[in-house]
């Protein structure tokens, strides 16, 4: 498998270049995030080691995105949801290179399209009453546990006690659908009107735990990133001091959030995930007894 994260960086560029050029030509608005906005304030373009492109949306132009992406994109860019791609049930989108290969080797038995990918936020409104966020964040990010649950297999990831979450999810799939269940949880984010309340939120993948006054997405501006220019929220500063403390400027090597991934830009994750599959399997019933006896030390 390769490993050069300049040969992946590239793959990742390209696709946000596809991605720019879709909302660009049906006027949906879309920021850098994350990292890639820290890379392109701080580096001009990525983070030396950083290993992934994050941008987002707000929820209006994000359902629109999803909702035309199988026309708007073609192969071999495929715009991964819930509603494209049986079996992923994250709270965010992707954009995968359907050529290429990003396994995380414990999800590499999921059927779901495991291309290099970049991630695609979700900006949501956040409730003014705090009680009433909290409920809305805990019971969004519950919900959506809950449905990654229906297709775990407990034995290969060694997450042997979710197998009673599974049965209870599996129960409420065969009663309403998987797309059903998964549309309730967005349609009641839908319900807070963005341009009334103070605050905005990744709900769907980090809850309450990151809020951004909306007027810091009130304009646009664009920064160069590698050879292209993109598009960051004229508050960016703000929303930086939010994600990475006052001395953003001042680099820390820190850790991806993707863990262990098995990459490859010239095959497909048709090709390799059966291969990182076999590997896994063989280590399987040493994890499980590795990490009971750890819980047994505690």
């Amino acid at each position: 498998m390769e490993n050069d994260l300049r040969t992946l960086q590239l793959v990742e560029l390209d696709m946000l270049k596809e991605l720019l050029r879709v909302c660009s030509e049906h006027n949906l608005t879309v920021w850098v995030d994350g990292g890639t906005m820290l890379g392109a304030v701080r580096h001009k373009g990525f983070i030396p080691w950083d290993d992934d492109i994050d941008v987002v949306m707000p929820r209006h132009d994000y359902d629109i995105l999803l909702r035309h992406g199988d026309e708007w994109f073609s192969h071999p860019y495929f715009l991964q949801s819930a509603y494209s791609d049986p079996g992923y049930f994250r709270g965010h989108a992707q954009l995968r290179n359907d050529n290429t290969a990003a396994i995380r080797p414990s999800e590499a038995y999921r059927k779901f399209n495991q291309g290099i990918f970049i991630d695609i936020f979700v900006l949501d409104g956040c409730p003014d009453d705090p009680k009433e966020l909290e409920n809305l964040s805990q019971d969004t990010l519950h919900s959506l546990r809950l449905l990654k649950a229906v297709d775990l297999d407990v034995l290969y990831s060694g997450r042997l006690l979710q197998v009673f979450r599974k049965a209870r999810m599996r129960r409420k799939v065969r009663k309403s659908g998987l797309i059903n269940l998964y549309k309730a949880i967005e349609d009641r984010l839908r319900q807070v009107d963005m341009d009334a309340v103070r605050n905005w939120a990744y709900i769907t993948y980090s809850g309450n735990r990151l809020l951004f006054d909306r007027h810091l997405y009130d304009n646009t501006v664009w920064m160069d990133f590698e050879d292209i220019k993109v598009p960051l929220p004229a508050g960016y500063d703000r929303s930086l001091r939010i994600l990475y403390g006052d001395d953003y400027m001042t680099p820390r090597h820190d850790p991806t959030e993707h863990g262990e991934m098995v990459v490859s830009v010239t095959r497909s994750w048709r090709e390799v995930a059966p291969e990182v599959c076999r590997q896994w399997r063989k280590g399987t019933l040493k994890r499980i007894i590795n990490k009971f006896a750890k819980k047994r030390k505690r």
